[in-house]
């Protein structure tokens, strides 16, 4: 099996009914989850019969296209994921006989794409052009600046109790993620700040994320580091999970490396040294982070950084290999594009990523198009700047880093075999950690409070707790029982 999730179907009368969607070698099924532990087997369509995938641009809606029967309509927050897993798929069983096609519409409602029953006995199809395929467009011959924030795929996030919402005073929002917002707020009777993620439970329900909070406060409550986000306080309310962590006045790496475009090496070099420390001290715990990009990492008021959000992080003992398709597309390594299984070395994947990207400005294999990016980050050749070219140590560190063998990878073996490369000559390794090497850059900040290092995408909303809508509502009261250790 190559994938297996819970989906939204929608019927010929546009009736939503939920299903499991399950992505063999050979063949789609349509399961009916009728009740536990069984489901019942509603469609099979052979690989073979499947010729491509329609996604919207504006919603979670894709349509799946077959001639020689009828269209199949989705809703899926994992529609990039599916239509990376059945382009694979499909290749593979068709051993590349036939070119599976993708197209992305503008449409929030993808209803006029979807060929109906009706419509094929008139001989009628809805697919559309084939020479507008996205997955046939030639790739920009060159990107300056990927631009856009980086979505993870799959998520979820900390804990401790002994405070509620009444306890803080919301100030501003500062970010936003899949489940819910980050407030900078206030403790009252104090001056202390902090960061409060808000996780909606009936989010993290409809897309079985509650697992994977749990995991995470797991981790946040045993991890003490300097260079990994401290979780300060965690609490829930009837409708959502809140946590509480240090307020890290300097904002997102993505924030000052769009600003900047590309960093000067010592500067890259200075946040690459303790960004190798936190992952170090993850993987002595046998925590596998998984989600590493700018996004993740946050800056002190001083310069130093550290690691936030834990959502997709894993328990994984000496071994062992996690199996998920997680992460985000840009900084995913080749295993588990292919899905061949994952250990502690795909994080020294997205640290090369993250390492090329501080330095040239974009990630290597980037491209606009998710199915183009994964094929070149299974196949695609490493390229570095002629115009700007970057020191021999740099190229070499990140090309041992990017090996596409996770055996062989830089890092696979021990922490000390990147601490001890050429690029980290002359640092040292116990001032890193300590803190006592002086940052390259300090961010500018006005005032205690002050978002100008956050984005103002983010802090231009309403700060305000926002009410969870009366039918959601009660499906977490329906439910309350998987929170219990919340």
């Amino acid at each position: 099996m190559r994938l297996s999730t819970k989906l939204v179907k929608f019927n010929r009368r546009n009736k939503a009914q939920e299903r499991i969607f399950v992505l063999t070698s050979r063949a789609v099924y349509n399961l009916k989850n009728k009740s536990k532990p069984y489901s019942e087997l509603q469609r099979k369509v052979e690989l073979a019969k499947v010729v491509g995938l329609t996604k919207s641009a504006s919603s979670d809606e894709i349509v799946m296209h077959v001639p020689s029967e009828y269209d199949y309509r989705y809703a899926s927050p994992l529609k990039d994921v599916i239509a990376a897993e059945l382009y694979r798929a499909h290749d593979l069983a068709l051993a590349g006989a036939a070119h599976f096609l993708i197209w992305e519409v503008p449409e929030v409602s993808l209803v006029q794409y979807a060929t109906t029953k009706n419509d094929h006995k008139k001989g009628v199809t809805r697919m559309p052009n084939p020479a507008k395929a996205i997955n046939l467009e030639a790739p920009p011959e060159e990107v300056k600046s990927r631009g856009n924030r980086s979505r993870t795929i799959f998520a979820a996030p900390n804990a401790n109790n002994t405070v509620t919402l009444e306890d803080f005073q919301i100030l501003k929002v500062i970010g936003r993620g899949s489940f819910g917002k980050v407030m900078l707020v206030r403790k009252k009777n104090s001056d202390g700040l902090y960061a409060m993620k808000s996780l909606r439970k009936d989010a993290l329900l409809e897309r079985e994320q509650v697992e994977h909070t749990r995991t995470e406060k797991m981790i946040l409550e045993h991890i003490n580091h300097p260079f990994l986000n401290k979780l300060e306080y965690a609490f829930s309310t009837t409708d959502k999970i809140f946590f509480v962590m240090a307020f890290m006045k300097g904002g997102e790496l993505f924030f000052h490396l769009k600003e900047s475009r590309t960093f000067a090496e010592d500067r890259a070099r200075f946040y690459a040294a303790q960004i190798c420390l936190a992952l170090g001290h993850l993987h002595e715990q046998n925590i596998v982070y998984r989600d590493l990009k700018p996004e993740n990492i946050l800056m002190d008021e001083e310069g130093n950084v550290c690691l936030t959000d834990f959502g997709m992080a894993k328990h994984l003992e000496e071994g062992m290999v996690a199996q998920s398709f997680c992460g985000t597309p840009e900084y995913l390594a080749p295993e588990i594009v292919a899905g061949r299984g994952h250990n502690k070395a795909a994080d020294w994947w997205s640290y090369g990523v993250l390492l090329y990207e501080m330095l040239v400005g974009i990630p290597p294999f980037y491209n606009q198009n998710v199915q183009l990016m994964y094929e070149l980050i299974q196949f695609g050749d490493l390229k570095f700047p002629q115009r700007r070219p970057l020191s021999p140590q740099a190229v070499d560190l990140v090309s041992r880093l990017l090996d596409r063998n996770p055996d062989r990878r830089l890092g696979a073996r021990s922490v000390e075999e990147i601490k001890t490369h050429l690029f980290f000559e002359g640092v040292n390794w116990e001032d890193v950690f300590a803190k006592r090497v002086p940052p390259p850059f300090r961010p500018p900040l006005s005032e205690a409070a002050s978002t100008e290092n956050f984005d103002g995408e983010f802090t231009e909303e309403d700060a305000v707790n926002s009410l969870v809508p009366e039918h959601k509502a009660k499906f977490v009261e329906q439910h309350q029982e998987a929170f219990r250790d919340f």
